[in-house]
């Protein structure tokens, strides 16, 4: 019988939470969340907590500095009890996270944000132990790690994982793009160069996302169209029923959009030239803090010369510690990226050139003022001008929009009915007439910018926001006449005047001194945006300051003196130059702001001589009940002053009291955080002692039983060979014995053949020598014969016949034999 291993459950939240029904979660999540952030959370946040809590998956579509990030520190506070709850977050930005880890600081969350530096195996021990209750990483680490992808997929840090959150969700979508090759034939794609198109396998996260013990997945995104939306669910291999959707208010009316269009080409960015004046006017600690949003990196280089020429501080673009701007792209230096960024939250310059690299889910409360150069994705210009406002305060979007876009769509009348593509949608946010909020709104629900005000998405949109209570929309096609004065003194704008010129810019003068620029835009006119010469090689701000102090011999309201005007900026260059000084300063002085200023003087002058003639009267008939209310002026005063030195003083001591205590609060953290960290150190370092002495036990029983192991295989080794020599010795043994037995049948045959030859022989040879005895018989009588018959011839007796007979028997006898045993005659 076999025994299953039961394997460990994830992390929980406690009991009494997963019994509560709908209304008493909601109010538990309330209460919660006002417990640690003293402060009343949303009702979006609240639906968002309570749809985790349920173990649903869950999309949340809000707007730019809704609060977002809060909701996975609120999902993180229901679990009582369980501190090793950890949340994983996926940043587009290794900065992003940086960033976020401070601010978990902030109310005493561990945070860490994993990248090439802080990703080891100390780190991981800690993750495992549920050290860090927040996770920052890159889709990079999160993919391609294999230290990360070990940690990701361990039972250990499984069942400590309560939630997944991406962050900038459409950003899988847009990916998802590259990967399939679609956005090669998308202009408005290839407009953002640091769009993060190096990164399409952040479209293919499905299998690691899905890849846990049911932890809940959030997504968060503030632009994501209903086609994103459904992109991004079959990515994550999601059913509609397993994926819960949260709409939030997308709509941001305290941004103001203004959209311009480009007197210049957008590669030479010479449109800025209308919006900084010279660094003697407008200092650099008082410029309105603003991000300008390039498509190229390059571009943003380029926009720091250009500004810098606006500015009079020719070659200060190279400068890369300058205090007025800086740039920041996806190519920029991690140790410049972190200092710009530091610099710019520290208050050290205003303004940042940059790329999309910047900005993606960053929290930059400071920005009020976003520009976006050219033509670009409606979402992504939502994105990036969403970043200005988050203090609270009105925030300002300048779209520069070219007038005119080879092989696009420039006028309302070459859009049809239907559906609109990534190209249309970005054409038809620089045509539209209708309100650019709306439009924007509208995308963003529908997938489309309306190009009439019949539109009914258009109109539902226009109810909604009146219903709701919305501000009263304020861009460039609603209040045209307000936009083009706001741009007509740009470049006075302060932090000081920034909100005053964006309520009522009509009462701020427009400052003479600035003609210079003017004169730019007067030139351009003239002769386009790349002549050989600069303008201010024809009008320069010295000829600017001296028109301003001859103001007074030149005519001042008018009629102007165009003679002395001619002869104090050193003549005039070219044809109506003097014509359209003249009619500026006429403009300035015909302008309500100055009439306004008279009138206030006159008014000022006039209540100045009433308010004296009724005070001589009183002093005249109330001299000593002036004195009286004199001395009790003074004493109110005196006492006045004492209870405002007191309430200082006390305040100051109570500030103090504060700062002392918080001062010991945070000492007394921060102990409690080393004495912490260093039990942890001590804690990992025991284990790793015992870890490594336990190792080397093995090693040492490993080293033994492999000796053992080699003993036994050379024992058996020698004793094989012992056995394989015993064999072959009995082998040749055996072989030899029959050999000698071999040789003794042989030589026995051999002598046996050799007796059996002798004696054949020695037969042979007695019958050789009887049949030679025989012959010699025969031969002797054969002679005899002759003899006798001779004889007989002469006289014949029984002697001889006796003789004859024997003869005849002698012929009778057997041959000889050879000694081979054959017959001579054969």
């Amino acid at each position: 019988m076999t025994i299953e291993r039961q394997k460990p459950k994830s992390i929980m939240l406690p009991p009494k939470v997963l019994e509560m029904n709908d209304e008493e979660l909601d109010q538990h999540i309330t209460n919660t969340s006002i417990a640690f952030y003293h402060d009343q959370p949303k009702s979006l946040q609240v639906k968002t907590v309570s749809v985790l809590a349920r173990g649903e998956n869950c999309f949340l579509r809000a707007g730019t500095g809704y609060g977002k990030t809060r909701i996975s520190e609120m999902f993180l506070n229901l679990f009582a009890g369980h501190n090793q709850a950890v949340v994983l977050v996926l940043n587009t930005l290794d900065s992003l996270g940086d960033d976020q880890v401070r601010e978990k600081a902030l109310v005493n969350i561990n945070a860490i944000n994993l990248n090439k530096m802080t990703l080891n195996f100390a780190t991981v021990l800690k993750i495992k132990k549920g050290y860090y209750r927040f996770i920052y990483l890159s889709p990079e680490v999160f993919l391609n790690s294999s230290l990360f992808t070990e940690m990701y997929f361990s039972s250990e840090f499984q069942n400590v994982l309560a939630l997944i959150v991406v962050d900038e969700a459409h950003m899988i979508y847009l990916w998802g793009l590259v990967a399939s090759k679609q956005s090669k034939s998308i202009s408005s794609f290839d407009r953002y160069q640091d769009r993060a198109t190096f990164r399409p396998s952040y479209g293919c996260m499905a299998t690691r996302l899905m890849a846990t013990k049911n932890a809940p997945l959030l997504l968060l995104s503030a632009t994501c169209r209903p086609i994103a939306v459904e992109a991004i669910r079959k990515n994550l291999w999601l059913q509609p029923e397993e994926l819960i959707i949260v709409n939030g208010e997308l709509t941001r009316p305290e941004i103001r959009l203004i959209r311009i269009s480009m007197l210049a080409t957008l590669k030479s960015c010479d449109d800025l030239l209308r919006l900084y004046a010279p660094y003697v006017k407008v200092p650099a600690e008082k410029t309105v803090p603003t991000i300008i949003y390039s498509g190229t990196r390059n571009a943003t280089m380029q926009v720091l010369k250009v500004v810098n020429e606006a500015r009079g501080t020719i070659k200060h673009e190279y400068d890369p510690q300058s205090n007025f701007i800086r740039r920041y792209h996806s190519c920029t230096g991690e140790e410049d990226q972190t200092a710009n960024m530091e610099d710019y939250s520290n208050n050290v310059y205003p303004i940042m050139s940059a790329t999309m690299a910047l900005g993606l889910g960053q929290n930059l409360k400071r920005v009020r003022c976003v520009v976006h150069m050219g033509r670009g994705d409606p979402s992504s210009i939502v994105q990036m001008v969403g970043r200005c406002g988050r203090d609270g305060n009105t925030g300002l979007g300048l779209l520069f929009m070219e007038p005119k876009r080879p092989l696009g769509k420039n006028s309302i009348n070459e859009f049809q009915d239907g559906f609109q593509d990534e190209d249309d949608r970005m054409d038809a946010l620089a045509v539209t007439p209708v309100c650019l909020r709306i439009a924007l709104t509208v995308d963003n629900q529908m997938g489309y910018i309306p190009l009439s005000v019949d539109d009914c998405n258009y109109k539902t949109e226009r109810a909604r926001e009146v219903e709701c209570g919305f501000s009263v929309c304020k861009c460039s096609n609603c209040e045209p006449e307000a936009a083009k004065d706001i741009l007509e003194i740009f470049q006075q704008m302060s932090i000081e005047n920034f909100d005053q010129m964006l309520d009522a810019p009509q009462t701020i003068p427009k400052d003479l001194s600035i003609v210079p620029i003017c004169f730019n835009v007067f030139y351009q006119d003239i002769f386009g945006s790349s002549p050989y010469f600069e303008a201010s090689d024809f009008f320069n701000i010295d000829r600017a300051q001296a028109l301003v102090g001859s103001l007074d011999q030149i005519g001042g309201e008018g009629p102007h003196n165009l003679r002395i005007m001619e002869k104090v900026i050193g003549g005039e260059w070219f044809s109506g130059q003097l014509i359209s000084l003249s009619k500026g300063i006429q403009d300035w002085y015909g302008g309500d702001y100055f009439q306004t200023v008279l009138e206030e003087r006159r008014a000022h002058e006039q209540f100045i001589v009433s308010e004296e003639k009724r005070l001589r009267e009183e002093i005249q008939f109330e001299s000593e009940e002036v004195q009286l209310l004199n001395a009790v002026m003074a004493a109110e005063n005196k006492r006045h002053k004492k209870e405002e030195a007191d309430k200082s003083r006390a305040k100051r001591a109570h500030e103090k009291a504060i700062e002392k205590a918080l001062a010991a609060s945070i000492k007394k953290r921060k102990a409690e955080d080393t004495a912490r960290a260093k039990e942890v150190e001590n804690t990992l370092a025991l284990e790793l002692k015992k870890k490594k002495e336990s190792d080397v036990a093995e090693v040492k029983a490993a080293d033994r039983k492999l000796a053992a192991i080699r003993h036994r295989e050379e024992m058996d080794k020698a004793a094989e060979e012992k056995k394989v020599d015993r064999e072959r010795r009995a082998k040749a043994s055996n072989e030899e014995r029959a050999a000698a037995a071999a040789r003794k049948a042989e030589e026995a045959r051999q002598r046996k053949e050799t007796k059996d030859n002798n004696k054949r022989k020695a037969l042979v040879n007695r019958q050789n020598m009887v049949t030679q005895k025989a012959r010699k018989l025969a031969t002797r009588m054969n002679t005899d014969m002759v003899l006798a018959e001779f004889n007989n011839s002469l006289t014949i007796n029984p002697a001889d016949e006796a003789r004859h007979s024997l003869m005849e028997g002698v012929d009778s006898a057997p041959k000889m034999l050879d000694p081979s045993g054959l017959d001579p005659d054969c």
